[in-house]
């Protein structure tokens, strides 16, 4: 029963680090060493960027201990120390809060915020007591290979989940921690199909899930894990059509989903919710409009009642879908539809009590994302809503077991800006890699310096955690630090890869303009004007695109979805034809340009990665390396400043096995290829600068953050828990 799984966002969510230059560049030999405030940094890094609360509180800790003079900071440390308590749902966080108060009384901000913690706090723990039963919140899943695309079983044992290694559904021991396959499709060199969202029956057994097949449909499929024989329950009536399971009915006899026109968000996701028969595969449309303004899903977040009377869901109805969500039922019957909750804040569903009291909900309106309850009876809510749990975060709700626990996931993979400088003659690392950008850390990506080398471009999604990522192009000033964050008229959940023109005056990015078509738009850096380049037909995707160095035409490679086929047209500005490139190869999905503008560097995306390059005027591809890589991970080539080498990245495990790339370039030459001994988690997009004596890169970072798995339990009031 999981909330807001939209296929083409949901990679993208991630933790923001709150991680300032200085401790994310730490270079002292020891905590003695150090100063309060590097202490300070230090714990933070500790906190956030790795997601140690234990160790950061002994830092914290140590703070206190080593400079209790430095009171501004010492403050600081003890509030942090309550906030990490109270991340682990222990009961220290009240007496570290109240440890501000009373011993740091002049440090009006810190104790500002730990009273306006502590009554949260007091609160919340009025209200969970039930019984002899005492709260409970712990982690149950962390570390590689964790998954939260998938659900708990109502009996709690197991929880679904995609194995990414291969992209097969599986399922997890809680008890044992093992995992196991229930799909067994071949690796992706064999088979290029994966499992999506999945949910569980009733009855704990049968799971539906969505796979993408080899035909390059989204469907839906029935197992039984004591009998792991996959059958198909819905296969949409045209290939670009999408549907996507959000939850079994109670009787287990049907399947809640949605179905769309088609895959693509900026198509405005028209269709309709129904239930779909898991004895026939027939269809019967309760809602017909899931649609949205400006491409933002109107409506999500859809779970069925325990008595199966009602679906609850929330809802925007303005353009602003990330700031302002109420909460509605929708009865099965086909009644009036209910306005649950209406509120300015922003309101989204996490699921409904177990044994139907009311429904849970999370909520921004004290300023942080709070869980709360509201009781439900007969479809209408009864009294206010209570808060439960403050500063629960941006979980993501994997289900409410029979038994009333909570299962939740926390998404990781906060993607930054990094530069670093190269020895253009050596390739030695000259100096190490450094955020570029400090602001909205873990949601910046795509960097590319200006043709002057002055100014480099990014995308930036920030707002978690909110439905709808707040994209925008910023342009970072090299000389004055100062951004500019430009919002152009396009689809904010697909625009992307920015690319400057050689005139410095606009950049080109690949994405969806508001009516979903998909194309390469020209962005005006002062008037932030868009015009289309090239636009696409339906189904075809762009994998690349480049600016020739007279800024007379677009480069750009395109192909199918999965990534099978691959052609390189380049686009006359002064003609308006497209003109396929005369020898380019069929699977050439990546590429860049040479600084001098004649020749191409190319990088498919098949197990067996091969570098070659072509003249941009047509001819036959020159091999110059090639490596094994797991996977389809995208590689972007890109030419080094003077045209002698070709960066590119590849896995240090080839078969998938970890996250951790290595830097190389080879000679264009020689076809020698050279480790530069840079190695982060998702080393990709790079943009060598103009001097040739840095690079810019995305990246994961050298330690990221990964996805975990929560339970709560015992979060009930005593008057609604579960007898």
């Amino acid at each position: 029963m999981n909330r807001k799984k939209v296929f083409m966002g949901v990679m993208g969510l991630a933790v923001a680090f709150l991680v300032s230059a200085l401790a994310a560049n730490n270079a002292s030999p020891g905590l003695s060493q150090q100063s309060a405030e590097d202490l300070y940094q230090a714990a933070l890094l500790k906190k956030e960027a790795e997601g140690d609360l234990s160790g950061a509180i002994k830092i914290f800790q140590d703070i206190l201990t080593k400079f209790p003079d430095k009171r501004d900071v010492a403050a600081k440390a003890q509030l942090q120390i309550g906030v990490c308590h109270e991340k682990l749902g222990t009961a220290e966080a009240e007496k570290a809060f109240q440890k501000v108060i009373d011993n740091y009384p002049e440090q009006s901000e810190a104790v500002g915020e730990a009273k306006e913690k502590l009554s949260l706090l007091l609160r919340a723990r009025a209200l969970v007591k039930t019984g002899n039963s005492e709260f409970r919140l712990r982690q149950v899943w962390s570390g590689a290979g964790v998954d939260i695309m998938g659900a708990v079983s109502p009996d709690g044992r197991y929880l679904s989940f995609v194995d990414w290694m291969t992209g097969d559904l599986a399922i997890r021991d809680l008890a044992s921690g093992k995992n196991r396959r229930l799909t067994n499709k071949g690796s992706w060199q064999q088979s290029s199909e994966f499992a999506m969202f999945s949910e569980w029956a009733p009855d704990s057994r049968r799971i539906v899930y969505q796979w993408y097949n080899k035909d390059e449909t989204f469907e839906l499929r029935v197992i039984d894990i004591q009998d792991p024989k996959p059958h198909v329950l819905y296969l949409p009536p045209k290939k670009d059509d999408y549907v996507q399971p959000f939850d079994w009915s109670p009787d287990g006899r049907s399947i809640l989903a949605g179905f769309y026109s088609g895959t693509d968000q900026a198509d405005e996701m028209k269709g309709g919710l129904g239930l779909i028969s898991v004895e026939e595969g027939s269809v019967r449309i309760l809602k017909t409009q899931i649609g949205g303004h400006s491409g933002i899903p109107g409506e999500w977040g859809f779970v069925f009642s325990p008595d199966g009377k009602y679906i609850a869901y929330d809802i925007s109805e303005e353009d602003a879908a990330h700031q302002k969500r109420d909460i509605r039922l929708l009865a099965v019957d086909g009644g009036a539809e209910i306005s649950l909750i209406a509120h300015p804040a922003l309101d989204t569903v996490i699921d409904w009590t177990a044994g139907g009291e009311g429904l849970l909900f999370n909520s921004d309106r004290t300023g942080t994302p709070d869980m709360w309850f509201v009781r439900v009876t007969g479809g209408k809510p009864q009294g206010d809503p209570q808060l439960l749990k403050p500063s629960v975060g941006r979980m993501e709700p994997m289900g409410v077991t029979s038994r009333g626990a909570l299962f939740y996931g926390i998404s990781g993979g906060g993607t930054d800006v990094y530069e670093v400088g190269i020895d253009p003659q050596t390739g030695k690392i000259s100096s190490p890699a450094k955020k570029a950008i400090l602001l909205n850390e873990g949601h910046n990506a795509h960097p590319d310096y200006s043709p002057d080398g002055k100014l480099l471009a990014y995308i930036c999604s920030p707002g978690m955690p909110t439905l709808q990522p707040q994209k925008f192009l910023g342009i970072l000033s090299l000389e004055t630090g100062q951004i500019r964050e430009l919002r152009p008229d396009l689809d904010l959940l697909t625009f992307g890869y920015p690319i400057w023109a050689p005139d410095g005056r606009s950049i080109s990015v690949e994405g969806s303009g508001r009516d979903g078509r998909k194309g390469i738009y020209r962005v005006d850096i002062q008037s932030v004007d868009v015009v289309p380049i090239v636009l696409m037909d339906k189904g075809k995707e762009i994998y690349s695109h480049r600016w020739s160095k007279n800024g007379k035409a677009v480069f750009y490679s395109t192909g199918d979805r999965a990534g099978k086929t691959g052609s390189i047209f380049v686009h006359n500005f002064e003609t308006g034809q497209e003109e396929p490139i005369a020898g380019s190869p069929s699977n050439a999905q990546f590429f860049d340009i040479s600084p001098d503008g004649k020749w191409l560097a190319l990088l498919n995306r098949d197990a067996q990665r091969v570098i070659s390059i072509m003249p941009t005027s047509g001819g036959e591809p020159r091999e110059i390396y090639r490596f094994e890589q797991g996977g389809n991970s995208a590689i972007s080539p890109a030419w080094s400043a003077d045209g002698h080498y070709i960066y590119f990245s590849k896995l240090q495990k080839p078969q998938g096995e970890g996250n951790v790339w290595d830097l190389y370039r080879v000679s264009v030459d020689r076809g020698e290829a050279q480790n530069l001994n840079l190695n982060m988690a998702q080393l990709r997009y790079y943009s060598p600068h103009p001097d040739g004596q840095r690079i810019a890169f995305s990246s994961m970072g050298a330690n990221p953050e990964q996805s975990q798995v929560w339970v709560m339990e015992n979060f009930l009031p005593a008057d609604r828990a579960k007898k």
